[in-house]
């Protein structure tokens, strides 16, 4: 007898971070509206990598290794990270950020309120593959979560009025490879 499965983890930690600062250099960023929500994405590439922000990276990197140490990886590296805003009715349709095995995702939630939007990551495939599998994971400030980048997921529409948070894209490297940048 033989035996196949898939298997696709998706993480969920708790970060905790200074939020009076952070808040204070957000709303210096600049965030440009799109007709579905408001993103630095466009503007700056890799917020993450700019010297005011150096104490948010340094609160995420717990996460991240934590991630890489569950999948054997031995370094990363962050490849773009951006802040997005989520006001009364914005969302984010499906998508995906990547195909490749060891590019990953991660969103960290900033500001948001107990009604705000919840990610939901589909199945692997999506939608050719489509048995209803999904998680549906509800944001809480310094929740943050992690997924494989070719995982199709999205935003549901925001019935609060506030919603931030940081993704990022890590790329994950196995012993062999690029060497260790943490």
């Amino acid at each position: 007898m033989k035996s196949h499965s898939f298997v696709t983890k998706i993480y969920e930690s708790q970060i905790t971070f200074d939020y009076e600062r952070l808040m204070l250099l957000l709303d210096k960023e600049d965030v440009e509206k799109f007709p579905y929500m408001k993103t630095t994405y466009f503007k700056e590439k890799n917020i993450l990598l700019k010297r005011e922000f150096k104490f948010l990276l340094d609160s995420c990197q717990k996460f991240y290794n934590e991630v890489a140490k569950e999948n054997n990886y031995i370094s990363w590296n962050v490849m773009i990270s951006w802040v997005q805003r989520y006001d009364k009715g914005d969302f984010h349709d499906t998508h995906i950020h990547s195909t490749l095995e060891n590019h990953w995702n991660f969103v960290f939630y900033l500001n948001c309120k107990e009604d705000s939007s919840r990610i939901v990551v589909l199945e692997p495939g999506y939608p050719y593959v489509n048995e209803g599998k999904r998680v549906s994971i509800k944001p809480k400030i310094g929740g943050c979560v992690a997924f494989p980048g070719y995982m199709p997921h999205f935003v549901e529409p925001n019935i609060s009025d506030r919603r931030i948070v940081l993704s990022s894209n890590l790329e994950f490297f196995k012993k062999g490879g690029k060497k260790d940048v943490n």
